[in-house]
Parts: structure tokens; C-alpha cells; sequence
């Protein structure tokens, strides 16, 4: 026989239905009392003021002695009258509790919204829940379930600096993770510059310890390899730049040879074939310049290029 938690499937089952009507039977409790709130005192619009009569009650004043009365807080008065207002009684639905009714009050249209339940996908079944609520007004879950809200919920819990530190540093030791992270690139470009900051920071290592990396590289080492951090770095930095150059001819060719064969029947005016003119030009020479870079280590522009590119 099937269990669930500590109790039999059959009990379990017993036991929902039992709670279904406590649900029911509470839910009618709420909605009494905030009729009854509402009564005494009905939800005015905004800036609406009645005048208070002479030894007449404000509105909190009558709500502090009815919530006294019936062994209540203020606050829970004030939220029942005020879902009490916003679901009047034809509009509330049969079997959705009041907490679902209470969270889609927020939606911009409750009573569309309510009349549309989503799937539940453990039971198959059309239904409304708090968590099925919340989603559907954007509010935070209390059990997340997409990625996006489990993603919103670890951002929570690893607000403190010393936290996500652990937590990403743990994480990028998992290869998958890594992988995906430097495909982003937000996260590729950040990684990159504090690594260089890194190098540019193991440049201010002291003279002893550097004499220690020189020697034992001299020496063959005695023991494990060690290879200067700066020096990776910076290999990884020259890396990362050189596929970036690539991706930007790469990116040129395939935007051409995307776009070029749509120009088949254009006619251009006069001042088009002067900025297509100019354009290419430009392109020409960046190109030139390109190479000498590759080609010498050269990166500097002489002034009739700089000129050229500044549209001089």
C-alpha cells in the first residue's frame, strides 16, 4: 500500500477531504467577518471623507472596537473588510479559499483572473492554491518551482557578500556550471576584467617570492609546477581578445552576406554611393590596420587613418 508522509494513501485522502471543508468552513468565517466590518464601516474611495458626527467614532476607532469584541487585531479586521469589499458576494467563488481571493484582489483583473485556473501538474486537475495565486499576480512563491522563481530565491538568500562569494565559488567548480557562466556575456566580460585587475594586483608581489618563482623555474623545480599567476591571466586576457577580433570579422561576413544579396534591384542616389563610398573606405583601411597588428605587434594609427575614422 502506497504511503504519504506517515500515513496510508486511503488516510491521506480522508484526511484531505476533512480539511477541505475546514478550509471551506474557516474561509466563511473570514468572509463573515469582513461583511461584517464592512458594514460598520463600508470602504470609502480615495480622499473620500465622511464627516464624523459629534461623539461619533473615526473609522479606526470603530474598527479598534470591533476587532476588540470579537477577540481579533485591528490589522486582521482591516484586511478582511477590505477583501470582503474588493469580492462582493456574487462574485466570490465556491471552493477557491479566502487566501487565494485575498492574493488575486491584487490582480488587475480579479474576476477574469479567478475564473481561469491553472494546471496542477501533480493532479492533473484545473485548481487555485496560494502558490498558483502568487504567480499569477507576480508576487515571490512560498515554494518556488520555475527557474526563474528558484533563481530569485537563492538571490535572497545570498544578499551577504561573504555568502555569494562561498556560494559561486563552490558552484563554478561544478564544470556544467562554469560552462554556462562564460558563455554569458555579462558574466565572460566581469570574469575577464577581474582577472586582469588580479594580474595587474600579483605584478605587487614581493621581490623574495618572485626570486622563489625565477629559481625554481631555473631549477627544473624540486617539486610540483608552479606557474605564475600573472601569467596565466594575462594568457587567458590575450585569448579572450583574440576571439573577440574574430567574432568582429566574423560578424562583419555574416551580416554582408546577409544583407548584400537584398540590395539585387536597389537604384541608390547620388549621395548613397558617397556614403557607401566612405563607409567602405573606412572599412578598407581598418582592415589594413588589422593586419599590421597581426602581422607587426604594431597596434598604433598613423594620423591619416586616425582621420579617416574620426570622418575627417
Amino acid at each position: 500500500m502506497s504511503v504519504i508522509g506517515n500515513v496510508a494513501a486511503s488516510r491521506y485522502h480522508e484526511l484531505v477531504a476533512s480539511s477541505l471543508h475546514q478550509v471551506e468552513v474557516h474561509s466563511s468565517a473570514q468572509w463573515a467577518l469582513g461583511d461584517a466590518a464592512l458594514e460598520i464601516e463600508p470602504l470609502r474611495g480615495w480622499g473620500g471623507h465622511l464627516r464624523v458626527p459629534e461623539e461619533g467614532q473615526s473609522v479606526e476607532e470603530a474598527l479598534k472596537y470591533f476587532a476588540e469584541d470579537v477577540g481579533l487585531s485591528v490589522a486582521t479586521v482591516r484586511t478582511y473588510r477590505w477583501v470582503a469589499a474588493k469580492w462582493p458576494g456574487e462574485r466570490r467563488v465556491a471552493g477557491v479559499s479566502w487566501e487565494v481571493h485575498k492574493i488575486l484582489a491584487s490582480a488587475e483583473d480579479p474576476f477574469e483572473v479567478i475564473a481561469h485556473p491553472p494546471l496542477n501538474e501533480r493532479t492533473g486537475r484545473r485548481a487555485w492554491d496560494g502558490d498558483a495565486a502568487k504567480r499569477a499576480v507576480g508576487w515571490k512563491t512560498s515554494t518556488p518551482v520555475t527557474v526563474q522563481e528558484k533563481v530569485e530565491a537563492v538571490a535572497d538568500l545570498v544578499q551577504d557578500e561573504a555568502v555569494a562569494c562561498q556560494v559561486v565559488a563552490a558552484l563554478l567548480q561544478r564544470r556544467e556550471v562554469a560552462f554556462v557562466a562564460m558563455r554569458d556575456p555579462d558574466a565572460r566580460y566581469m570574469v575577464n576584467e577581474i582577472q586582469f585587475e588580479q594580474a595587474d594586483e600579483d605584478d605587487g608581489l614581493d621581490e623574495e617570492f618572485r626570486d622563489v618563482l625565477v629559481r625554481d623555474g631555473e631549477n627544473g623545480g624540486g617539486g610540483e609546477r608552479f606557474d605564475d599567476p600573472a601569467t596565466i591571466v594575462r594568457g587567458w586576457h590575450r585569448q579572450m581578445e583574440f576571439a573577440d577580433l574574430i567574432a568582429v570579422c566574423q560578424g562583419f561576413i555574416a551580416g554582408a552576406a546577409r544583407l548584400v544579396p537584398k540590395l539585387r534591384g536597389h537604384e541608390f542616389n547620388e549621395r548613397q554611393h558617397a556614403q557607401v563610398g566612405t563607409a567602405l573606405e573606412k572599412l578598407r583601411a581598418t582592415a589594413d590596420w588589422i593586419e599590421t597588428a597581426v602581422t607587426t605587434g604594431r597596434t598604433d594609427l598613423d594620423e591619416a587613418l586616425a582621420q579617416l575614422l574620426r570622418g575627417q
